[in-house]
């Protein structure tokens, strides 16, 4: 009998609960009987496997592998049971499963060529910087355009790849950024160079204001409004690191491909530009903070 989404759904949590309380063998009898009572999904697989595996002695792992291929019979093309059992390969141990990883690796790499996990991805593996995830950002914001339909799609692709921390900290830092009112810090995300021109021309232009009209000096604290979007942005941005990097386990979900959702390629190194528009801004903010230094000594 095949049993509609929300049954297969609520197996898989009830089944994966079990998992993450260390109660393999209760999470194997829970996999089994929603394979046998709502017949074959992959997710269900997944969970089964990953509960053989868990065990980590005996024939479990051979069962696992078995429980593995039974699925991808039926669901071949399933991206969340190929990266299931390619973890299964790379952890194991087994000298004989370790030697299916590259057959693995190229079958994922066909669905999707961002998920290649373990060693052969291992930036993966880490939690990214703030750099590569301001550059992630910008990068699915430039292509996309719309940042709520931005942080869903990156949102499935994570789903595809619980592991990645690389797309689960983009997932969350697009719903962030996606947020009413935060459209000044997308732009520092989407145009950085000219966001940071703009923000620190106006401290510039504020505290030669006050210096040139003789105000009283207070009221160069306007000046702070344009840097202060900086800090603003980097709390939200380790915000979603952090709510990445502690987010649950969960089983992988076969998600519908976005073919407008770009690869994440590694973050070039900073250009002449960049460096050349850094000097411009530190010696500007010298020059001023000189000139507001003199006409208010005290």
């Amino acid at each position: 009998m095949q049993a509609g989404h929300e049954d297969v759904t609520a197996a898989c949590a009830d089944a994966e609960a079990l998992l993450r309380a260390g109660r393999t063998s209760a999470a194997r009898k829970a996999a089994r009987a929603a394979l046998y009572t709502d017949g074959p999904d992959p997710a269900l697989y997944a969970l089964l496997g990953r509960a053989h595996a868990a065990e980590g002695h005996g024939d479990h792992a051979d069962r696992a592998a078995a429980v593995f291929d039974e699925g991808l019979a039926t669901f071949p093309e399933d991206l969340g049971l190929l990266l299931a059992y390619y973890d299964l390969c790379r952890t194991g141990g087994d000298p004989e499963q370790g030697r299916r990883l590259p057959e693995l690796a190229a079958r994922i790499r066909e669905l999707d060529p961002d998920a290649v996990p373990g060693p052969i991805a291992p930036e993966a593996a880490s939690t990214p910087g703030g750099r590569v995830q301001r550059h992630d950002a910008r990068l699915v914001l430039t292509v996309i355009g719309h940042p709520a339909g931005a942080a869903q799609q990156a949102w499935d692709r994570a789903r595809a790849r619980p592991a990645d921390d690389r797309t689960a900290v983009l997932a969350e830092t697009l719903t962030t950024l996606a947020r009413r009112g935060r459209a000044p810090l997308r732009l520092l995300v989407r145009a950085p160079l000219t966001a940071a021109l703009g923000c620190w021309a106006w401290f510039d232009a504020v505290l030669l204001t006050v210096a040139a009209l003789h105000l009283p000096a207070w009221t160069g604290l306007a000046a702070l409004l344009g840097p202060a979007m900086f800090p603003l942005l980097y709390g939200l941005l380790r915000g979603a690191r952090r709510r990445a990097v502690g987010r649950a386990p969960a089983v992988p979900a076969s998600t519908p491909a976005h073919e407008g959702f770009p690869s994440l390629p590694p973050v070039p190194p900073y250009t002449t530009r960049e460096k050349a528009t850094a000097a411009l801004v530190v010696l500007t903010v010298a020059v001023t903070l000189a000139v507001f230094a003199a006409r208010f000594p005290g």
